[in-house]
């Protein structure tokens, strides 16, 4: 949290003070830690948005016997004999609160104070400042104050400036406002205080558009119109427990609420409280404490900066928020208690620290106004702190909004011209960035279009599609294919010989149709259709002779059939070898290549009943010596029927006889 002093074209960054992380006065309250003297003394204390002054406790408050826990309950002592810078300026009353009762006295003085722990890690160091040291007094932990009116303790003759103005004249922060919340010990696992010197925390607030004028008496100017405060309880029960809007002071130097008797009386009747005259509190006994817990009652102060009308915001608090405990003494136990007070009069309605518990309060004396919403406790805790610009500046009144995006850490020390270099800079190179993008994008469309364009014709026409010349005919004027209705269905789109193209998706079940080996196919009028010619003449392949092989007939018989075959397993399309019915003998054929007339594309069928059936086409390839298998099985049954008179020794005995008679 260290900061320098900033130069007059410098624009200062806020300070985040960050709370001492102990919970004071029976482990309710979030302290602050300060640097007190030379050599310094660490101290913690609370924070007063009345006061101006810092008070510590000194050592004489303690006697000896106490000394070690009323310097632990005191958030430590100050010893002003042992600091090199202490100045005394004599014993005066400290003249704050004195609306709500008599004023204690303390020792003045002027001293060296620093924000938090250490020089390495605190905050800026100020000299010369006014310093109260309490002894015997009714406030058992030490306070700072946050105001901006001076300290004047011989009648006006010599001001002395408050911490914040010294702050904000010496250019440490950029305005002379502040931000404050006192943290909620039943929040989460504990959430300590927020305070931030020159700005305010975005993360801790719900931002509202109400603003409250500042009053015209420096000694109580954060004033407020509590237009009404309801009760609401978990069994839907409310209550109505302000009968009249009253003005009244925002204070954390004290954490009651003063309210009027009339006021008093209605939480008395909701919640069952009792006034104890001895000790001038409403004290909670522990029957009444789990009656509480179970109905869950909160309250909702609604706050205006008039008494009536205007626009106006709702803070919420729950019971937890009043669930507060002290101690009589210094060795006794907690005592619980609310922290309702009946004021005597107007002029100490008060809402306490116990309030701020759950508002978040924002502060600027250069514009005179100020702003309370509603604190969050989202987790994680995170932290944005936001600047509040001098008044010069083109900023209105900081009126925290949930379209605020600035960052804090952008703003600070080096100055609106260093931040103003960094923003060009960064906006140069986001732009050359974009226009890079852009310009890939725009390359790789390109790109992808050409390639659309060389990787195949067009599709667009049916005459742009070449055909190769294997499949054209000498007749100029083609005929025309006619399909079959399943598929003519699907060709019928085509506009101006434009083929119709459908994409089906991956994860399409579509069933596929296939078109007969005999149907036909219509393409449009403007289609050019090559017919392949009836019959083409292959060139002969030449074989050596001894790859070929030579089924001789048998005498007995004159069918036959014909096939193409040899022993490489190759069809011969120039040379015909011929299977006669009823093998004997394998011959090697003749030297002389065979004719083109005995090439034949047919199959004869047998003339038998048994065989009356269609044959499988012969296929294209077939493995080395290795033959059809119809042709083997005509072979075995030529000899089945040589020797026993019947082709097949599967043939019923019947049907034996009727073939050896010549009915087959």
């Amino acid at each position: 949290m260290a900061a320098l002093p900033a130069t007059s074209l410098d624009l200062a960054r806020p300070i985040s003070w960050p709370p001492s992380q102990y919970w004071e006065n029976g482990d309710w309250w979030s302290s602050f830690a300060l640097r007190v003297g030379n050599p310094a003394q660490v101290v913690r204390v609370l924070l007063s948005t009345a006061g101006q002054a810092t008070w510590v406790v000194s050592d004489q408050s303690c006697t000896p016997d106490e000394l070690n826990t009323c310097e632990k309950d005191s958030g430590g002592l100050f010893k002003s004999n042992v600091s090199q810078t202490w100045k005394e300026l004599g014993f005066y009353s400290l003249g704050l609160e004195t609306n709500l009762g008599p004023s204690d006295n303390a020792t003045f003085g002027l001293e060296t104070v620093g924000l938090d722990y250490s020089n390495a890690t605190g905050g800026p160091l100020l000299s010369n400042q006014v310093v109260a040291a309490l002894s015997g007094s009714q406030y058992s932990l030490g306070v700072f104050g946050l105001g901006r009116q001076p300290t004047d303790l011989n009648n006006f003759t010599n001001p002395r400036p408050s911490f914040l103005t010294t702050l904000y004249s010496q250019g440490y922060i950029p305005s002379l406002s502040w931000s404050y919340t006192a943290g909620a010990r039943y929040r989460n696992k504990g959430v300590f205080g927020s305070l931030t010197l020159g700005g305010y925390d975005t993360a801790r607030l719900l931002p509202n558009n109400v603003s409250f004028d500042l009053a015209p008496d420096i000694s109580r100017d954060l004033v407020v119109g509590l237009q009404g405060v309801i009760s609401s309880e978990s069994n839907g029960s409310q209550h109505l427990l302000l009968p009249s809007p009253h003005l009244t002071f925002i204070d954390s130097t004290i954490p009651y609420l003063y309210m009027p008797l009339e006021a008093c009386i209605l939480f008395e009747q909701a919640l069952g409280l009792k006034w104890n005259e001895s000790e001038q509190l409403y004290i909670v006994d522990e029957e009444l404490h789990r009656d509480l817990l179970m109905r869950k009652p909160t309250f909702t102060f609604e706050l205006g900066n008039s008494l009536t009308g205007g626009p106006t915001v709702d803070i919420i608090l729950p019971y937890s928020s009043f669930d507060l405990s002290f101690k009589p003494t210094y060795d006794s136990e907690p005592v619980r208690y609310f922290p309702l007070q009946r004021a005597a009069n107007k002029s100490q309605l008060t809402l306490g620290r116990s309030f701020l518990q759950e508002a978040y309060l924002i502060t600027d004396y250069e514009r005179g106004n100020f702003s309370v919403s509603q604190c969050t406790f989202e987790e994680p805790m995170t932290q944005n702190i936001l600047p509040i610009l001098p008044s010069g500046s083109q900023e209105t009144v900081p009126q925290p909004t949930n379209s605020q995006q600035q960052a804090s850490s952008s703003e600070g020390r080096h100055g609106r011209g260093f931040h103003f270099a960094i923003a060009v800079i960064v906006g140069s190179v986001l732009g050359l960035l974009f226009l890079l993008c852009i310009s890939y994008g725009l390359y790789l469309r390109c790109f992808r279009r050409r390639k659309n364009r060389a990787s195949g014709p067009e599709l667009s026409e049916c005459s742009s599609a070449k055909v190769p010349q294997m499949f054209t005919n000498n007749d100029d004027s083609p005929k025309a294919l006619q399909s079959t209705s399943s598929f003519q269905s699907d060709i019928e789109g085509s506009k101006n010989g434009g083929i119709v193209i459908q994409e089906i998706d991956t994860n399409d079940w579509s069933f596929t149709r296939e078109i007969p080996d005999s149907g036909r196919t219509e393409l449009p009028e403007n289609c050019k259709v090559f017919e392949l010619p009836q019959s083409v003449s292959p060139e002969p392949i030449h074989r050596r002779p001894e790859s070929l092989v030579t089924l001789q007939p048998s005498p007995s018989r004159k069918r036959r059939w014909g096939l193409h075959f040899s022993t490489d397993g190759l069809f011969s399309t120039g040379s015909v070898i011929k299977c006669w019915m009823g093998l004997t003998e394998l011959h090697a054929p003749p030297k002389e290549a065979a004719t083109g007339a005995e090439t034949s594309s047919k199959v004869f069928r047998s003339g038998n009943s048994y065989l009356n059936r269609s044959l499988p086409p012969t296929p294209i390839s077939e493995s080395p010596m290795r033959l059809s298998y119809h042709i083997w099985t005509k072979v075995a049954e030529r000899r089945n029927e040589k020797q026993h008179g019947y082709p097949s020794p599967l043939m019923a005995p019947d049907d034996r006889y009727k073939h050896r008679q010549g009915f087959f």
